[in-house]
């Protein structure tokens, strides 16, 4: 894609969440990042995103922790930080430093995404809907246990590469979304169409959040989150007029 001068390009890094703190449905077998040669990996996954030259980073915390994110970015730049697994750290603290940034940016919203009281009506009455999304979940889970035990033997920028791609990218949102809730409703109810507005509402938030940080001199924001909000936070962007939505593939060769 070939960005117009105007507009802020935005590299959107899909990421597993290095802590697993398990509460994605789909649960993934993570090593530990902070083992030596997991960090020789992020030193050099770093020294890629560096390569770009992003005037803003953008991470998968809550707006309202803008304050505490401060103060723990302060803290580890003193050092004084302890040691965190999370990937905001490991990779967006680490490259903020590396580059002088005086901050990184929260953009998520507060919200947990959770089945709505219409959707768990569907369920009772057409449990059809439920057997539909339980196998899918089954599909992506295995494809996730095989995937894991492919990451215990790469690096960590391979397996960013392969997430990152387009097909991972789709088969998370197309299959793992809108093939488990766009059709699960009937009559007046519209509760799987209503979960998908939750997922959507919530990267519409983000991307909000993303026009709270621009000023005239950012032309380029790097934003760090779950691989899954990549496809509705690029197809967002893609529609704003004051953004650019850029693939990091390039710098992940």
């Amino acid at each position: 894609m070939v960005c117009a001068t105007n507009e802020v390009q935005v590299t959107l890094l899909g990421v597993y969440h290095f802590a697993n703190p398990g509460r994605d449905v789909i649960k993934q077998s993570v090593d530990d990042v902070l083992a030596p040669q997991r960090q020789e990996q992020l030193d050099s996954l770093v020294t890629r995103l560096a390569s770009w030259r992003p005037d803003r980073i953008a991470v998968e915390w809550p707006w309202s922790f803008a304050d505490s994110t401060r103060a723990r970015f302060e803290r580890y730049r003193a050092g004084r930080l302890a040691p965190s697994r999370n990937e905001v750290v490991q990779i967006g603290f680490r490259l903020a430093a590396r580059l002088g940034h005086a901050a990184v940016y929260p953009i998520d919203d507060d919200s947990f995404l959770d089945l709505n009281d219409s959707l768990r009506a569907i369920d009772q009455r057409r449990p059809e809907f439920k057997r539909i999304r339980d196998s899918i979940v089954a599909i992506l889970q295995a494809s996730a246990d095989s995937n894991n035990a492919w990451r215990r033997q790469t690096t960590i920028v391979d397996h960013l590469r392969r997430l990152n791609s387009e097909q991972a990218l789709h088969d998370g949102n197309s299959l793992g979304m809108f093939g488990g809730y766009l059709s699960a409703g009937e009559g007046a109810n519209y509760g799987g169409p209503q979960f998908l507005t939750q997922w959507y509402a919530r990267n519409m938030n983000m991307a909000h959040n993303l026009t709270r940080i621009l000023q005239p001199n950012v032309k380029r924001i790097l934003v760090i989150v779950g691989s899954g909000h990549v496809p509705p936070l690029r197809n967002i962007l893609d529609e704003a007029p004051q953004f650019c939505p850029v693939s990091p593939l390039p710098l992940l060769r």
